[in-house]
């Protein structure tokens, strides 16, 4: 978990805020769209943490959670894509995520324990128990699944932003390498630092995830001054 369940709350409503903002106040692109999705994705898994911690169905909530956050390295990379201009192959990029889910929805106490500790929220699966290389092998997969879905995100991103010539669309790019950086690089510290929360790095990533959320609703307002710059030239064009 990020923490105590007010602070997964809190969270919650400020991500929930902020993909508000972007339905109200922000024209309809591609790029708005996704980014809705992912901020409320996040916030929909911070609120399925506070339910874990607040309710007598700390299990249910546990799996709710897990697949949730299951589709984000997904939503991410099918993002960077389209705002890229590259057509991506929607059941490449989805099929893990939906295979891990219709696992984890039909397969009998798939979470064996979900509990509120002081700092962090411990719920372990199947997946955690498993010792053996094909018992392992789904969390291995996983795992390839989820950071490498990011660090190819981030890679795409980064090796337009050098040949990118619009100034904007590169501080878009540069935006959303930090707030994936920043998601990212301090979970794999501690998971290298702390070995004991290796079977929990989604806890731990979502502690960061906030930082994600406010590089896309950057990201967004960044993407309508692109669009509000190239509707004043076409407006001069014409008078």
């Amino acid at each position: 978990m990020c923490f105590t369940p007010i602070i997964s709350l809190s969270v919650a409503i400020i991500e929930f805020i902020l993909a508000t903002i972007l339905i109200l106040f922000f024209k309809r692109t591609t790029l708005r769209n996704f980014f809705i999705l992912f901020i409320f994705v996040l916030g929909f898994y911070q609120f399925s943490e506070f339910m874990l911690c607040s309710t007598e169905y700390s299990l249910l909530w546990a799996k709710i959670g897990f697949i949730t956050y299951t589709f984000l390295p997904g939503i991410f990379l099918h993002a960077t894509l389209r705002f890229l201009k590259r057509k991506p192959n929607i059941f490449l990029i989805y099929i893990v995520p939906v295979v891990i889910s219709i696992i984890a929805l039909l397969t009998p106490g798939f979470i064996i324990e979900a509990r509120c500790e002081t700092v962090f929220v411990t719920v372990t699966s199947i997946f955690a128990l498993a010792y053996g290389f094909l018992e392992n092998l789904p969390f291995l997969i996983y795992n390839c699944y989820y950071f490498g879905f990011i660090i190819l995100s981030l890679s795409l991103i980064m090796k337009d932003y050098f040949h990118e010539k619009n100034r904007i669309k590169k501080e878009i790019e540069l935006v959303e390498m930090i707030g994936g950086l920043l998601m990212t690089v301090p979970t794999l510290i501690f998971i290298v630092v702390l070995p004991y929360l290796k079977q929990r790095f989604p806890s731990v990533l979502c502690s960061f995830a906030l930082f994600m959320a406010i590089a896309a609703f950057i990201a967004v307002y960044l993407e309508k001054r692109i669009i509000s710059k190239k509707s004043s030239l076409k407006s001069k064009k014409k008078t």
